[in-house]
């Protein structure tokens, strides 16, 4: 039976932006399925009392912005430590995702998706709570026509949305990136060297 890691995420976290490639290694390397699961956050942030980032302390925040240029450096990946849309409602680009993961039936597609939503945050400055920017990123890809005209208020989609959050705060997700393998949590992106420990360890 094919190994799991359930990847709870949002597109205006940068650090699941600087996930996206190790995941996507970890599954080549490992032949493990990397389950992608938006969440409401803001949902969790709530209940746990959790402080969004302009409500932090501004050392806080500005060692956060410095966190995020240096992670950035040291992966080699491109990402904007201020985009100019942030934050933003993430929303509808979790609708999105979503809707790919249950009517394209392609994962590599929704993987690419994910990427290109979480890129259009960190790297291309767009905001990812308009429509029209959202439309014009599904036009980068061959996608369903339910995915197209039906993430914004398919029931299903809603209904995963909302099973996921829950799922997420059932199994004590705090924050994002949160991945969940064989039961245990990894809560960010700096633990995925831990988390490929692991994997290598169980197989």
């Amino acid at each position: 039976m094919q190994q799991s890691i359930d990847f709870y995420m949002v597109t205006i976290s940068p650090w699941c932006h600087l996930s996206l490639g190790r995941l996507k290694l970890l599954k080549e390397k490992y032949n493990i399925e990397i389950v992608i699961k938006p969440i409401d956050i803001f949902s969790l942030f709530k209940k746990y009392e959790t402080k969004g980032v302009k409500d932090r302390p501004l050392p806080v925040q500005k060692n956060r912005i410095n966190e995020i240029r240096r992670w950035g450096h040291h992966l080699n990946i491109d990402i904007n430590e201020k985009p100019k849309y942030h934050p933003v409602n993430p929303e509808m680009s979790s609708k999105l995702i979503i809707a790919s993961i249950l009517f394209e039936n392609n994962y590599e597609k929704t993987f690419s998706v994910t990427q290109k939503l979480c890129e259009a945050v960190w790297v291309k400055n767009l905001d990812v709570s308009d429509k029209e920017t959202l439309n014009n990123i599904c036009c980068h890809f061959d996608l369903h026509e339910k995915v197209i005209n039906e993430y914004e208020d398919n029931e299903k989609v809603l209904e995963l949305y909302k099973k996921n959050t829950l799922e997420a705060e059932k199994n004590n997700v705090f924050g994002v990136p949160s991945f969940l393998y064989l039961n245990e949590l990894y809560f960010g992106q700096d633990r995925i060297f831990m988390l490929e420990q692991s994997i290598k360890k169980a197989q």
